[in-house]
């Protein structure tokens, strides 16, 4: 099977440029206010940009994230929103301080940062959110079938309960189930959590 490592991403996310943006996009904007409150949105792993994109159509400027650069050429959309997304074309790991923002979102991406890069990250974003502010994110579980990559990070319950100390819980779902990624089969264990900061 393919892994995470060996992935072309910029196949990969040339092929899910026109996918529509996620569920969790609309649903961390409720969270943090709605569009009027529009502010600063950290997109960590961005890929092709759909759910960049979609912040930035409703009112919200976006660092979007990503070691691949799919979504620098989409970026001439920003000219039809009222948002806008800056491009940091980087390791997420590599960066020493993120902007502040009122939401910061990832899916399926920080599980890929690996066990001590999501350790080193993980406070980084919380820095960067103010009381308040919202934590939309994917981890990876321990059922999922990379589990046993020492280069995944794949967490217990009671380990994602404890990066969201001092964060109030307002939803979480679970993807615990067979699946593909790429051409080859996978069981996905995938963690969401919507989160606001207490303090």
């Amino acid at each position: 099977m393919e892994t995470a490592e060996k992935v072309d991403w910029a196949t990969l996310n040339v092929h899910a440029a026109g996918r529509p943006a996620r569920r969790l996009v609309s649903k961390a904007i409720a969270a943090a206010g709605g569009d009027r409150a529009a502010g600063v949105v950290l997109d960590l792993g961005a890929g092709a940009g759909a759910d960049s994109l979609q912040f930035a159509r409703r009112g919200w400027t976006v660092h979007a994230y990503d070691a691949d650069d799919t979504i620098a050429a989409r970026l001439v959309e920003n000219e039809r929103m009222s948002g806008s997304v800056q491009f940091h074309h980087t390791d997420i790991t590599d960066v020493d301080a993120f902007p502040r923002a009122q939401i910061v979102y990832s899916t399926y991406t920080l599980g890929l940062l690996g066990p001590d890069g999501l350790a080193a990250t993980w406070p980084k974003l919380v820095d960067a959110l103010p009381r308040g502010g919202v934590m939309a994110v994917d981890v990876f579980g321990t059922n999922d079938s990379w589990a046993d990559r020492p280069d995944i990070a794949t967490l217990s319950m009671p380990e994602i309960d404890a990066m969201f100390r001092g964060f109030q819980i307002i939803d979480r779902s679970v993807r615990d189930e067979d699946g593909r990624f790429l051409a080859d089969k996978k069981h996905w264990h995938v963690i969401t959590t919507l989160a606001r900061k207490l303090s």
